[in-house]
């Protein structure tokens, strides 16, 4: 018995807990307005969970874009510097060379007569080259008829440079012309080019078709070996 009524003081305890919440709610279902109020009211939480799920879901992650990780450390290009040419030690010698005379018209002025004098390395063996050489204008029988003077055509210090086998250097000259004199002229026959130094060699020889009046009223300029154009 006394248990039975434990139980039922218990339950109007908990009927009684409710009763003030439960009283609001009958009172605000007196009308069909106030029963759809009430259904909003008590949606709202719900709503407003689930608008913050998908808002959750749809916010999109930062990307964080990472810098790209070389394989290897990037080494510093070495600068090659421009090795000096090497000359070979060996000077050119007459008998490794062979020469011709050209005509040069680009060189002609209106007293004298424009020349090259190019020559070949016909040996097997390279050589080299600086200054210009000596060169001799002989007649028919041998007879030195004029040579070059003290003066340089072209830049007065000379470059060094080298003859491989079958390469050209050359040498421009300027010859005066017989009218610009009052004088018998004397043919020319051939040119003695002198490259071995101070002329110890037998020099090289080249046919030739000019006309001089001698040393004494020819100049005869030369200028320095050059490579062959």
């Amino acid at each position: 018995m006394d248990d039975s009524l434990h139980r039922l003081a218990g339950k109007r305890d908990l009927r009684c807990t409710f009763c003030p919440f439960i009283q609001r709610i009958r009172r605000m279902l007196k009308t069909r307005t106030d029963r759809i109020a009430l259904i909003a009211l008590l949606m709202l939480p719900t709503l407003a969970l689930v608008g913050c799920a998908e808002g959750a879901a749809e916010a999109p992650e930062p990307t964080v874009a990472s810098a790209p990780v070389s394989s290897s450390t990037p080494t510093a290009t070495p600068q090659v510097e421009a090795a000096e040419p090497v000359w070979p030690n060996d000077r050119c010698q007459d008998e490794q060379l062979a020469a011709e005379l050209v005509e040069r018209p680009d060189l002609s002025t209106a007293t004298r007569e424009g020349l090259a004098i190019v020559l070949t390395n016909v040996s097997e063996q390279s050589c080299s080259y600086y200054g210009g050489p000596g060169v001799l204008l002989l007649g028919a029988d041998g007879t030195n008829l004029a040579s070059r003077d003290d003066k340089i055509l072209g830049p007065i210090e000379p470059e060094a440079g080298a003859l491989a086998p079958g390469e050209s250097a050359q040498v421009e000259a300027l010859l005066t012309y017989v009218v610009t004199y009052d004088c018998t002229p004397a043919k020319v026959t051939t040119i003695r080019v002198l490259v071995t130094s101070d002329g110890a060699g037998p020099g090289i020889d080249a046919p030739a078709d000019l006309q001089v009046c001698g040393d004494a009223w020819t100049d005869f300029t030369v200028g320095s070996l050059v490579p062959a154009s």
